[in-house]
């Protein structure tokens, strides 16, 4: 390939549609946000506790990222900005993973896990 780039993904990290990447940044926060109106800390706690024991997340790097979904652990003087900068990057793609785990989180021990369950709190829903 000429340019791997331009692969599959590339359009995404390369930017070839700029909107892409916002598109996901901001249906993934829509989610956990809603989502933090309507699980309760417990639940936040345990979709962190999820990640953490499934896929061996630092707890302490899930929680610039848990606010959104109301764990009582995390800082709530963070702000997206500080959140960003934790993870080291300057796109904000590392911070959209970790956006990304916590919704699968959400989804094994809130959502029964189902897919699906995130589809109530779609902006256009």
């Amino acid at each position: 390939m000429e340019n791997p780039s331009k692969g599959p993904g590339g359009s995404f990290i390369e930017g070839d549609h700029p909107s892409a990447p916002t598109a996901v940044f901001a249906v993934l926060m829509g989610w956990l946000v809603a989502a933090r109106e309507a699980i309760t800390e417990e639940q936040a706690c345990e979709a962190v506790d999820w990640v953490h024991d499934s896929l061996g997340i630092a707890h302490d790097d899930l929680m610039y990222a848990a606010g959104l979904i109301g764990h009582p652990d995390a800082s709530p003087d963070v702000t997206l900005n500080e959140a960003v900068e934790h993870y080291g990057d300057n796109d904000g793609l590392t911070f959209v993973l970790y956006m990304l785990l916590l919704s699968g989180g959400l989804v094994a021990t809130v959502g029964g896990g189902d897919p699906d369950w995130l589809r109530q709190f779609d902006l256009t829903a």
